[in-house]
C-alpha cells in the first residue's frame, strides 16, 4: 500500500501537484478537503473530511462531488453515498453533527483508468463560498552546480471559481530571497538543499505549493549549541556544548568552533565553560566553519538576582518598535515620522500567540533591539466586547469559553512571558480592554448580563492577575475604559468599587496591578485646553450641561485618570499606582481645531467653538478622524505613569459595511452600526456616526485612517517626543481682578453674577456698608469659597450660605475649588 505521503511526494516529483485540493471557504462553515490515501493500476481509496472551523456547531450536513474522468465510487463507509457520478454523501446518526472545531471524514474506494487518481472538488452548503486557488509550482532545473540560476513557473496553478487572472504569485525561495510574478527566475550562491515555496492568493484564500532545489558545492556545517543552565545569580558557571553540530558532506576541512559569550571572552574549544561575573543578558553566538563555509547557532543567558521590580516600567528604558506595525507605518506617505514609536501588540486571540512572528518572536525580537520595555494587550475574555459587535471575539461562555481561555489562551501567554531569557525585559500587559466598564452600563445586554455572572468578566480578569502578577518583569495595567463612558458621578463610582472588588479578590490583591489604562483605542483628548473646568458657568449653566457632554464630570483623560487614582488610592491601592493615557489617536489636530476659548454667550456654541474633540457626538467609538497625540512619554503628569499608543494608528476599529464578509482569521467578528458612515449614532440619532468610510475589519490595515491621523497630528508629527506643554495661562478677563475695578453691588437685594474662572481672587465693593447678611448662591453646582474682608475671614460651601457681615463695605472672593461662578447679594 502506498501511503498518503509517498504518494504526495511521487505526485509533485511528476506533476508538480500535489493530491489533496483544500476547498477553504472565506465566508462559511466548514473546511471541505478530499484526499486520495491509496490507489494502484486500476483503482483508489479516497477520503473526504470537513472541518468545523467557526464557533459554532453544524447541524447536518451535505457534500457532493463528481469526476471529469473514468474514476467511479464502488463502496463506501462512515457516509449515505448515493449517486453514480455525481456523488452525494449525508451524514449517519452518529458523525451527522459537527462540534466547533471538529472533523468528521467518510471514505470510498473507486476504480480508474491507467491516469493518476483524480481530485475533484467538494461542494455543499457546508463548505460554499470563496474557494482558495491551486497552487501549482514547477522549477526546472532542480538540481546542479552553485551559483545555479534556477526558472519557476507557477502558470499551472488555477483558481477553481474565478480568473486567474485575479491571482497573485509570491515565491520564498528558501534562502531568505523571494519575488513576485508567475514566471520568475532565481540564482542559488551557496550549495544546500532548498524548499522553494509558492504562495497564491485570490485576494480572500490562499494556497501554497513547494518545490526543492538541490545545490551542488560545498554545503555549510550546522551548527547546534546547547548550555547546561540558561539563567542563574552571578556568578555564574556554564557549561557549554557544539558537539552537535556537523558537516553534512565533511569537508573540505575538519570543523573550527568559535565562541563569543557576549561579554568580550570567546573560546575556540567544542565545549567550553565559562563564568559570568556581572549581571546581564547575554547573547552567546557558536559559530562552526568547515573552511569555506560557516553556520552560527545563539543561546541566551541571564544573568542576576531576581528582576527588579520598579515603580513605572516605563522610566529610564528603551521601548520596543513593533517591526511589522513600523513597516506598515514607514510605507505609508509621512508615517516614517512615528514609525520608530512603541505601540502594543495586540494578542486578541489564542492563535495570534503563535500565528505569524507571534509572542515568543515579538519578545526575542526585544531582545536583538536591546529594548527594556515590551507593551502587549490580553485581549480574549469570553464574550469580549459584550455591548459591540466589530471586536467580537472566538470565546463564548456558553461553549466552554472561561475553560479554554484559562487552557488555551491565558496558559499560553504565561508560557511565553514566563521564560527566563525575558526576564530583562519589563513586560507590559494591558488586561482586557473595555471589558469591567460594561458591567457598571451594559448590563441589559443579554451577552453583558452573562459576562456578570461566573465564567465571565470577573472570573477571567481575576484568572489573568492571578497567573500574571507573581512573575516579577510583568506589569499588568487594568482597563478602565475612558472618561466618556465612566465620567458620570453615577458610573464613576460603582465602576471603582467593582475594579477595586475584583483586584482585592485576586491571589496578590492589589499587588496584582501596576495601574490602570485608560482611553485604550479610544478618542477622548489627553486636555481640553481651552476647557479646563467644566464647572465654569456660561449663561448661567454650568458648562459641562452643554449637548456634547451631557453633565459629564470629566472632558478630558489626564482629570479622570488623576481622580480614578485617588479613588483607588482610597479604597486600599498603594500610593505608587500609576496611570497609562492611550494617546495614539486623540490629538485631535489639524484645521479645525480651535486655537482659543469661545467668546459665544450660548452655551452649546460656547462648546463647540472650544472643544478640540470633534466627534459629532462624543459616544462616537469607531474610526473617528482623530489625530495621532502625544508621543509615548514617561511622567507626563503627577500619577502618570507614561502616554503610550495601546490602539497602533492604522489598525481598523471595525468594519464600515453592513454587508461584510466575516474575517476569515476571527470569524466571530462583526459589523457594528457605529461603524457605518451613514447610520446614526447610537446615542444620539440626531447625528451621524462620523465613522471613516471604506474601513476594514477590526485589527486589519487602514490606510485612509493612517493617513487621516497623521494629518491630524497634535503635537505635529514630526516633532520629538516630549513632555506635555503646560496648561494654558488662567484667564485674565474676570471683572474684579483689579481691585481697583471692583464688581459694584449698589443695593440690596439684587443678585449679581461674579466670574471665579480667572483662578484669583475677585474684589466685590457694596454700595453701602451691609445692614446684616452676604447670601452666596450657587449658579448650578455647588460652590467652595473663602471671603476675606476687613473683620477677618469667612468660608462658604454648597448650595447657599448666609453669612453674617453687618458693617462689611467690600470682600475679597477666593475660590478653593468646585463651582467656578457664583451669585452674591444682601440685605
Amino acid at each position: 500500500m502506498t501511503t498518503f505521503t509517498e504518494t504526495l511526494c511521487r505526485r509533485w516529483l511528476a506533476l508538480g501537484v500535489g493530491l489533496v485540493t483544500l476547498y477553504a471557504p472565506w465566508s462559511h462553515a466548514a473546511v471541505c478537503q478530499y484526499r486520495v490515501d491509496n490507489e494502484w493500476n486500476n483503482g483508489f481509496v479516497a477520503t473526504i473530511s470537513i472541518t468545523n472551523d467557526t464557533a459554532a456547531a453544524i447541524d447536518g450536513w451535505e457534500v457532493n462531488w463528481e469526476y471529469s474522468g473514468d474514476n467511479r465510487v464502488s463502496n463506501g463507509w462512515n457516509a449515505n453515498i448515493s449517486g453514480a457520478n455525481p456523488y452525494n454523501a449525508t451524514g449517519l446518526s452518529w458523525n451527522g453533527n459537527i462540534g466547533a472545531g471538529q472533523t468528521v471524514s467518510f471514505g470510498f474506494q473507486g476504480s480508474k483508468g491507467a491516469a493518476p487518481a483524480q481530485v475533484p472538488e467538494v461542494t455543499g452548503a457546508v463548505c460554499s463560498g470563496n474557494l482558495a486557488p491551486v497552487a501549482v509550482a514547477a522549477a526546472n532545473p532542480l538540481q546542479g552546480d552553485a551559483p545555479l540560476t534556477v526558472g519557476f513557473d507557477a502558470s499551472g496553478s488555477s483558481d477553481p471559481d474565478g480568473d486567474v487572472s485575479g491571482l497573485t504569485f509570491s515565491w520564498s525561495f528558501g534562502d531568505g530571497s523571494s519575488a513576485t510574478g508567475a514566471l520568475v527566475n532565481h540564482t542559488y550562491t551557496e550549495a544546500g538543499v532548498y524548499t522553494a515555496t509558492l504562495t497564491v492568493s485570490d485576494g480572500q484564500a490562499d494556497d501554497t505549493a513547494s518545490v526543492v532545489i538541490t545545490v551542488n558545492g560545498n554545503l555549510a556545517p550546522v551548527a547546534v549549541a546547547t548550555a547546561s543552565t540558561s539563567n542563574g545569580p552571578a556568578p555564574l558557571a556554564v557549561s557549554f556544548n557544539g558537539s552537535a553540530s556537523s558537516d553534512p558532506d565533511n569537508g573540505p576541512d575538519p570543523l573550527t568552533y568559535l565562541w563569543l559569550f557576549g561579554d568580550g571572552e570567546q573560546s575556540t574549544a567544542v565545549s567550553p565553560a565559562h563564568t559570568f561575573s556581572q549581571n546581564g543578558v547575554y547573547t552567546v553566538t557558536l559559530t562552526v566553519s568547515d573552511g569555506e563555509a560557516e553556520d552560527t547557532a545563539t543561546l541566551t543567558v541571564v544573568v542576576g538576582d531576581t528582576p527588579v521590580r520598579v515603580d513605572n516600567p516605563f522610566r529610564d528604558v528603551d521601548y520596543y518598535i513593533d517591526p511589522l506595525w513600523s513597516a506598515r507605518a514607514a510605507a505609508e506617505p509621512g508615517g516614517a515620522a512615528i514609525a520608530q514609536y512603541n505601540t502594543a501588540v495586540w494578542m486578541d486571540r489564542i492563535g495570534a500567540i503563535t500565528d505569524g512572528i507571534g509572542l515568543r518572536g515579538h519578545l526575542d525580537e526585544a531582545l536583538s533591539q536591546n529594548a527594556g520595555m515590551f507593551m502587549f494587550v490580553v485581549y480574549d475574555l469570553p464574550n469580549r466586547d459584550c455591548a459591540a459587535l466589530a471586536s467580537s471575539g472566538e470565546l463564548r461562555i456558553s461553549e466552554n469559553g472561561f475553560q479554554r481561555y484559562q487552557d488555551e489562551y491565558i496558559a499560553s501567554i504565561v508560557e511565553v512571558v514566563s521564560d527566563p531569557k525575558y526576564a530583562g525585559i519589563r513586560i507590559v500587559a494591558i488586561i482586557e480592554v473595555d471589558s469591567l466598564p460594561n458591567l457598571v452600563t451594559n448590563l441589559s445586554v443579554p451577552d453583558c448580563a452573562e459576562a456578570d455572572g461566573p465564567g465571565g468578566y470577573r472570573d477571567g480578569i481575576r484568572h489573568a492577575l492571578n497567573q500574571l502578577a507573581p512573575l516579577e518583569n510583568v506589569y499588568p495595567y487594568l482597563d478602565i475604559a475612558h472618561s466618556g463612558w465612566l465620567g458620570w458621578s453615577s458610573n464613576f463610582g460603582p465602576a471603582v468599587n467593582l475594579i477595586a472588588d475584583v483586584i482585592e479578590s485576586t491571589d496578590a490583591g492589589w499587588g496584582s496591578v501596576a495601574g490602570f489604562a485608560t482611553n485604550s483605542a479610544n478618542y477622548t483628548p489627553t486636555v481640553e485646553p481651552f476647557l479646563p473646568d467644566p464647572n465654569l458657568s456660561v449663561a448661567g449653566l454650568p458648562v459641562r450641561s452643554a449637548d456634547f457632554y451631557e453633565w459629564n464630570d470629566y472632558f478630558e483623560e489626564k482629570a479622570y485618570a488623576q481622580d480614578w487614582r485617588e479613588a483607588m488610592i482610597a479604597r486600599g491601592a498603594p500610593a505608587t499606582i500609576g496611570m497609562l493615557i492611550d494617546t495614539g489617536r486623540n490629538g485631535w489636530g489639524g484645521p479645525e481645531r480651535p486655537t482659543q476659548v469661545s467668546t459665544a454667550t450660548d452655551i452649546n456654541t460656547y462648546i463647540n467653538e472650544s472643544r478640540v474633540d470633534r466627534r459629532l457626538h462624543r459616544g462616537n467609538w469607531c474610526n473617528q478622524p482623530g489625530g495621532v497625540g502625544f508621543k509615548p512619554w514617561a511622567d507626563p503628569y503627577e500619577g502618570i505613569d507614561a502616554f503610550v499608543w495601546i490602539k497602533p494608528q492604522g489598525e481598523s476599529d471595525g468594519i464600515s459595511d453592513p454587508n461584510f464578509e466575516p474575517d476569515p482569521n476571527d470569524p466571530a467578528k462583526r459589523h457594528d452600526p457605529m461603524c457605518d458612515p451613514t447610520a446614526p449614532s447610537r446615542d444620539n440619532p440626531a447625528v451621524t456616526t462620523g465613522a471613516l468610510a471604506n474601513a476594514p475589519h477590526a485589527g486589519r490595515w487602514f490606510p485612509e485612517a493612517f493617513a487621516v491621523l497623521l494629518n491630524n497630528a497634535y503635537p505635529p508629527a514630526q516633532d520629538p517626543a516630549g513632555p506635555p506643554p503646560p496648561p494654558l495661562p488662567p484667564r485674565s478677563n474676570c471683572p474684579g481682578l483689579d481691585p481697583n475695578q471692583p464688581v459694584l453691588i449698589d443695593q440690596p437685594g439684587v443678585r449679581v453674577p461674579i466670574d471665579l474662572g480667572c483662578q484669583a481672587p475677585i474684589h466685590v465693593q457694596f454700595g453701602e456698608a451691609i445692614p446684616n447678611n452676604l447670601y452666596v448662591e450657587n449658579t448650578g453646582d455647588a460652590f467652595d469659597v473663602t471671603l476675606e474682608h476687613a473683620g477677618g475671614s469667612d468660608n462658604a460651601s454648597g448650595h447657599f450660605s448666609s453669612v453674617g457681615l453687618a458693617g462689611a463695605d467690600q470682600v475679597k472672593v477666593i475660590r478653593n475649588g468646585a463651582a467656578a461662578s457664583i451669585e452674591l447679594r444682601y440685605d
